[in-house]
């Protein structure tokens, strides 16, 4: 077994990078036909829509359906899919 000593020499391991702060993306929430509506930036310039409609089988297990993706603004987003 080695001594302690040993191990204490190893080298020391590299140190990460300084992470870089992510870019703030924006999202609004709002209604689609009497129903919350959430709209997010999922990267720069590129916006997607979600309507919580629990009822509806196509509806994700948290109860979350997507009505669309890839409108360059939010304002584009929102005409697109009526969420005001």
């Amino acid at each position: 077994m080695p001594s302690k000593d040993v191990l204490a020499e190893s080298p020391p391991t590299p140190a990460a990078a300084p992470a870089q702060p992510a870019a703030k993306l924006g999202s609004y929430y709002g209604s689609y036909q009497g129903k919350a509506a959430y709209v997010r930036e999922t990267s720069a310039g590129s916006w997607q829509v979600k309507v919580h409609d629990p009822t509806n089988r196509l509806a994700g297990h948290d109860g979350w359906l997507m009505l669309g993706t890839g409108w360059p603004t939010l304002p584009d987003a929102c005409a697109a899919t009526g969420v005001r």
